[in-house]
């Protein structure tokens, strides 16, 4: 016979807990006075209990790893490593700490709950505490945030009861960040119990799911929160590993996306194929007017699908991020035809695209001759030259609403420098002007502040 190892739950009896409040009390006590910080008894127990309750939490989740239970001994250290942690932070910040996990409530009749705060690992009676305001009958609780707090199984059952609570007036859910030292298996697990209560959610807007480790299985496990959505406006898949076939999940699961005008992805893995399902995703959101997918390693081929579809679909857009991906110029000819097909984008991040002179100058030229209310431009680290200049020099000049140029880490040198001077005095409304690592010398530095000389709003030139 094979016998299977018994799989040994870390626990600590109700002696030996209040053993260890009674001991973090004390040392609470004596650390406050050593510091002359005035801290009532009454706080420093009601500290100790919160403390221990946390750390109790935490350790407790830790001790279950993927392939069964960590040792005993690893998990007491780490309860007490996040005692001491708890304790040392109190006692830095003057004596404050923030109770168990409550919600911050703000608006008429109670509409916003925020949990953001601690990392705290949340079990049923803390969420039920935390979310006491969505669980009451009647609540007309319009937007939460349940960021920074980890929900295992059994929080996760008590939060989709208070998302059902308020489905018919939730219209923002901000569900970042809340699955964080938890196994795969029960994240999850957790992902789903929120995202089918989510799913009854008939006016949700807004849907933010960044933070978590998503990857395919994530992005499938929410599926229910993508699917049933007919009205959402805007969703954030920000450092949340979504890969190729991550990208591939969300442009099935998301088939009502008429209504879709923001759409941020940051810190993934997509590349051009994982680009391309996304730009599926564009072409049939003729509302999009803030597209972010920046650090995603996208290439010049994703590059291209992403500026078709956008360009293809509707002329709204005002906010356009696709800063740190390796297109080269070979995006420029489709980003160009995009600035052009924009009339009213007001915010154009390219910062370190590798365009290169020659796709600086196609976007350039393009933004000069269109582009009326753009008011942020960044081409930084971009190997912009004095040739590439020229082109940078003709947009930026006659801008009306242009605050911010960013044009840092390039190769203007001097020349370059006095060629985009000339085209910073013609922009009246300047105000953030950015040429670091450009190996300026004197007579760049000179023509720069020459040609801020008339910007009476300037408040940065570097």
């Amino acid at each position: 016979l094979i016998r299977k190892p018994l799989k040994m739950t870390w626990s600590l009896s109700k002696d030996q807990r209040d053993e260890t409040v009674k001991r973090v009390a004390a040392n609470l006590f004596c650390l406050a006075f050593t510091k002359g910080l005035p801290i009532t008894d009454d706080v420093v127990l009601d500290a100790a209990c919160t403390f221990e309750r946390r750390a109790y939490t935490a350790a407790t989740v830790s001790s279950n790893v993927t392939t069964g239970s960590r040792p005993a001994a690893e998990t007491t250290l780490g309860y007490a490593r996040k005692l001491a942690e708890l304790m040392i932070e109190m006692v830095k910040s003057g004596g404050k700490y923030e109770p168990d996990a409550s919600a911050a409530i703000s608006g008429a009749g109670a509409e916003v709950v925020d949990l953001m705060g601690s990392r705290d690992f949340l079990t049923s009676e803390s969420t039920e505490a935390a979310l006491r305001t969505m669980l009451t009958p009647g609540s007309q609780v319009s937007k939460v945030r349940f960021s920074s707090k980890s929900f295992g199984r059994d929080a996760a059952t008590v939060a989709a009861k208070a998302l059902t609570n308020v489905s018919k007036t939730i219209s923002i859910a901000d569900i970042s960040d809340i699955i964080a030292g938890r196994p795969e298996d029960e994240a999850l697990d957790s992902l789903r119990i929120i995202s089918a209560a989510l799913a009854q959610a008939t006016h949700l807007k807004e849907l933010n799911l960044s933070d978590n480790a998503l990857g395919e299985k994530g992005v499938r496990a929410c599926s229910e929160a993508l699917t049933k959505q007919t009205c959402l406006e805007s969703l954030s898949l920000q450092n949340v590993g979504c890969s190729i076939f991550a990208c591939k999940a969300v442009a099935e699961l998301l088939t009502a996306s008429q209504h879709l005008r923001q759409l941020h992805l940051f810190n993934n893995m997509s590349d051009n194929e994982g680009a391309m399902h996304i730009a599926s995703i564009l072409a049939r959101s003729p509302c999009m007017q803030d597209f972010r997918m920046a650090s995603s390693r996208v290439g010049p081929q994703g590059g291209s699908a992403l500026a078709q579809a956008l360009g293809g679909a509707g002329n709204s857009l005002v906010r356009l991020d696709i800063s740190d991906n390796p297109m080269t110029e070979g995006v420029a000819p489709a980003l160009a035809a995009l600035v052009r097909s924009q009339p009213q984008i007001k915010a154009l991040n390219l910062n370190d695209t590798s365009l290169t002179d020659k796709g600086a100058t196609a976007v350039a030229l393009a933004i000069a001759e269109s582009a009326p209310k753009l008011e942020e431009l960044e081409m930084a680290l971009n190997e912009i030259t004095p040739q590439g200049a020229r082109a940078v020099a003709v947009a930026v000049a006659n801008k009306q609403h242009l605050w911010k140029l960013n044009l840092r880490e390039n190769e203007l040198e001097d020349r370059g420098a006095v060629i985009i001077s000339k085209g910073i005095a013609k922009a009246p409304a300047l105000r953030h002007i950015d040429l670091c690592g450009n190996q300026l010398k004197r007579v760049g530095a000179v023509a720069a502040a020459k040609g801020v000389a008339g910007l009476a709003g300037l408040q940065l030139l570097a």
